[in-house]
């Protein structure tokens, strides 16, 4: 039979197909809070970075690694009002990743295998619920503390290493995240800020493209900035993601959200 033909006998299904969308845009989500010192944390948190690249690379890991611990303490406190979930074991596995990446690229890497691994082993030795799903904790442990710890630590290993990139991305993420904010927070519709932010961040990298720092040429500098284009705003939606409903509070992923994707492919790629 039709759908057609359904929805005219029984108009009770469009109202579910109804349900099920708008089911859809909470879990994707991406919100724009103004109560509270919000422009003044994003300032406060851009300025640290810059001043942590500007003085010392290493300086970073002062910033990132507290920032990721409370990414995935408060994601996975998010998930424990539904399913069970250590948060501590998950904020510890962050800052462990986030921090490694002190010691270079390849020990990021290993950190990456190794926390993914003792989660594992983890959630098959530790005590659970009765009727709780192993395979389920270890695979929200995981989702909850990887994601954040890979991202700040790859921020923390362009700013050792590759210090004038990693201050280019961050200032076409921040111009992304400023544009999609201002704009989006008034905004009535769910697309307006994202291209306000898209907007900015390439008045930036039209800068940037004129400065050229190193180590980008005229050809890979424009691959870069469209690979920030991208992987913001897609960044934003990993985060929502990784919660139970997009409209969590974490303020802590949030203000990673925007680096999930594009913090490691660039790394990976320079």
């Amino acid at each position: 039979m039709p759908w057609s033909t359904i929805a005219t006998r029984w108009p009770c299904f469009p109202r579910f197909r109804v349900a099920e969308r708008l089911t859809l845009d909470r879990r994707l989500a991406v919100p724009r809070p103004i109560d509270g010192p919000k422009v003044t944390l994003g300032v406060l948190w851009v300025l640290s970075l810059f001043v942590a690249a500007r003085w010392s690379g290493d300086l970073a890991v002062v910033v990132l690694t507290p920032v990721a611990a409370l990414a995935g303490l408060q994601t996975a406190h998010r998930w424990t009002h539904h399913e069970p979930c250590d948060r501590w074991a998950v904020a510890l596995t962050a800052a462990v990743l986030a921090a490694s990446a002190l010691f270079g690229v390849v020990a990021l890497g290993a950190a990456v295998l190794a926390g993914t691994l003792a989660l594992v082993l983890y959630a098959l030795a530790l005590p659970l619920p009765r009727g709780a799903n192993r395979i389920r904790f270890a695979e929200l442990s995981i989702l909850c503390a990887l994601p954040a710890g890979l991202a700040a630590g790859s921020l923390l290993a362009l700013a050792r290493d590759l210090p004038e990139a990693f201050v280019g991305l961050v200032l076409l993420v921040s111009a992304y995240e400023a544009g999609d904010f201002l704009i989006g927070s008034g905004a009535g519709n769910s697309f307006e800020g994202p291209v306000a932010g898209l907007v900015m961040l390439g008045l930036v990298a039209a800068g940037l493209y004129l400065v050229l720092p190193a180590p980008f040429t005229i050809a890979d500098l424009p691959w870069f900035a469209g690979l920030a284009a991208v992987g913001a705003p897609l960044g934003q939606f990993a985060a929502s993601a990784l919660l139970p409903s997009g409209e969590d509070p974490a303020p802590a992923l949030r203000r990673l959200d925007s680096y999930l994707l594009v913090a490691p492919l660039w790394l990976l790629l320079l």
